[in-house]
């Protein structure tokens, strides 16, 4: 009776999510936020333009917004999605927005090792299929990364130019900083007041515990873990939220830019080929959003934001890729490069922690905010190391919580097996849902092509754990985290982890291990297919190819510590300046 009973939970939410999705996908018929943006501009085959941008994401609206705020240049963006559905600028809507015709849905392979507690033992690839891209569909948590993080892609990279120190004029570009406690301290000095994006901070009462928590176990509470030496420490989190909306790229960005008539937009428009003559890009091959095979034409560049699973797709579908795997494809080579290889992505694994006695009847949340108190750790287990080698994100939810169910079952996936302990765990009590996970990992997965056919998605190896000191330090960074455990606030909430049953009869290490390999999955921060140094060099440029750059987070040489969103964004303002200086 528990299992089936427990099953119907599961099921349930699935079955309301999917319910919310088609009533949205009827509300979208009305294009309630297609007043905000540019209009959708037609295409004429043989056109030229001074910029072709491919991608109207994070970096992609950036870029295009850069460049066309110049008159004299025309600029054509293209983007295979359309215009962003209403609920992605509610903030508290970010659950059912997975598996929908706003998420370009793809899947890795499954590797029989890691995932195989998710749903179809594949990690599901959430991205945002809509202009402002993933900025879009993400969780809001907006955090520039640990100063160590740019050092090391100057050092890499021989150029100085990369360095936190440097880039820091361009993460305050994008910056609007509202939160008026923060900017009476000194952390408003490493935040832009006048940028693009509006981010603030929502504190509520209950944080503080947790907060304190955190402190008996050993880490620092500070008021921003943005820092021009290290960013360990815990903190309520800075959201891009403004306004009561989603500060997502495309309303940053892409709304401002209306009214430039120098600026075309082709919506529901997928570029399948980056046009290569003489060793220099001209410009780019599209299937129009009517079913038409366009050729466009670029004067002076062509920049590519699709991300970094789409990037080395359009590269390699374009003859610029690993000359292996483009003459198995009969695609004849362009420039041999290791395109594809080197993704990047920050594993994590979930851990709930049943916390006090809750009957209580929860209040209303409003839609225009973060759904629940959400608190950051970023913690080393080295206690002579500046930088994280974890970030734990722990929401609170309430008895009975819809909301964390659909976290569980939609967001991360995980198998109705999961999130039925989960929600048995939640019937009477709070529970405290924390995605731990590993800041700088050295495994590597591998975006290919399965097909010369555009409309046929790449395969994606994620490479999660294949490198056996990743897994070990996940489970250390695990067990460091659970010393909160013993907290006065933990004991006298009568805290108890919640045993998920996948590794019973293990202790210590062992224990810890088998948790972070069985309850694996993604924090969809997927970077580093086209990395700087080995695809791209230090101003972005595809190596061997003139008029042809990357900027996106495909360009990240290695992680950085946290949510990428911040540093995507950044990118695309430092490539557009870079664009501008060429130009």
């Amino acid at each position: 009776m528990f299992i089936s009973v427990m099953a119907d939970a599961t099921n349930t939410t699935l079955t309301a999510i999917s319910a919310v999705q088609s009533a949205l996908a009827v509300l979208y018929t009305l294009q309630l936020t297609e007043f905000r943006y540019p209009s959708d501009c037609s295409l004429t085959n043989a056109t030229t333009y001074d910029y072709i941008v491919v991608g109207a994401g994070s970096a992609g609206s950036v870029v295009a917004n850069r460049l066309s705020a110049n008159s004299s240049n025309s600029v054509l963006l293209i983007e295979a999605g359309s215009y962003p559905p209403w609920e992605s600028e509610l903030p508290e809507l970010f659950t059912p927005m997975p598996k929908t015709d706003f998420d370009w849905d793809t899947s890795s392979v499954n590797d029989g090792y890691s995932a195989q507690n998710l749903q179809d033992s594949v990690v599901s690839l959430t991205q945002g299929k809509m202009i402002g891209g993933s900025s879009n569909i993400g969780h809001m948590i907006h955090v520039q990364g640990d100063p160590h993080d740019y050092n090391q892609w100057a050092s890499l990279l021989n150029d100085d130019t990369w360095t936190y120190e440097n880039l820091l004029p361009f993460f305050k570009k994008l910056e609007q900083l509202t939160d008026v406690d923060l900017l009476a301290t000194s952390f408003a000095d490493l935040h832009g007041t006048d940028g693009m994006i509006k981010i603030e901070r929502e504190i509520a009462s209950i944080s503080q515990y947790y907060l304190n928590a955190f402190a008996e176990a050993g880490h620092t509470i500070v008021n921003d873990t943005t820092s021009a030496t290290s960013s360990l420490g815990a903190t309520n989190p800075l959201f891009t939220i403004g306004d009561n909306l989603r500060q997502s790229s495309s309303i940053a960005y892409l709304a401002p830019a209306k009214s430039r008539t120098n600026l075309c937009m082709a919506l529901s428009t997928t570029a399948t080929k980056v046009l290569v003559e003489d060793g220099a890009a001209v410009g780019v091959q599209v299937t129009s959003s009517s079913g038409d095979t366009l050729v466009l034409y670029a004067n002076k560049e062509v920049i590519v934001s699709a991300g970094a699973i789409h990037t080395p797709k359009l590269l390699m579908l374009s003859g610029i890729g690993p000359q292996d795997q483009l003459e198995a494809l009969s695609i004849p080579v362009v420039a041999d490069l290791p395109v594809g290889q080197n993704l990047m992505d920050h594993p994590s694994a979930v851990i709930l922690i049943q916390m006090e006695e809750d009957t209580t009847t929860t209040p209303a949340v409003s839609p225009y905010k973060f759904p629940v108190p959400t608190t950051t750790l970023y913690a080393t287990v080295n206690s002579s190391q500046t930088y994280p080698d974890y970030q734990a994100i722990s929401l609170v939810f309430p008895h009975d919580s819809g909301a964390m169910m659909q976290l569980c079952a939609n967001s991360f996936k995980y198998n109705n097996a999961i999130c039925n302990i989960f929600a048995a765990a939640n019937v009477g009590r709070t529970v405290l849902y924390v995605v731990h996970n590993l800041m700088m990992p050295k495994s590597y997965g591998n975006v290919t092509l399965a097909s010369t056919d555009p409309t046929v998605e790449p395969i994606v190896y994620t490479g999660t754990y294949t490198n056996a000191d990743d897994l070990s330090l996940m489970a250390a960074s695990l067990a460091d985290f659970m010393k909160v455990m013993d907290s006065t606030y933990f004991t006298q909430s009568n805290a108890t982890f919640v045993d998920t049953g996948l590794c019973s009869g293990l202790t210590g290490t062992e224990y810890w291990e088998c948790y972070a390999l069985g309850m694996s999955a993604t924090m969809w921060h997927y970077s580093g297919t086209c990395a700087m140094g080995s695809v791209v060099d230090s101003t972005l440029k595809v190596k061997g190819i003139d008029n042809l750059r990357v900027v996106d987070a495909s360009v990240m040489p290695t992680e950085v510590s946290g949510n990428i969103n911040a540093a995507v964004t950044m990118i695309g303002e430092r490539g557009a300046a870079l664009i501008l200086a060429d130009n």
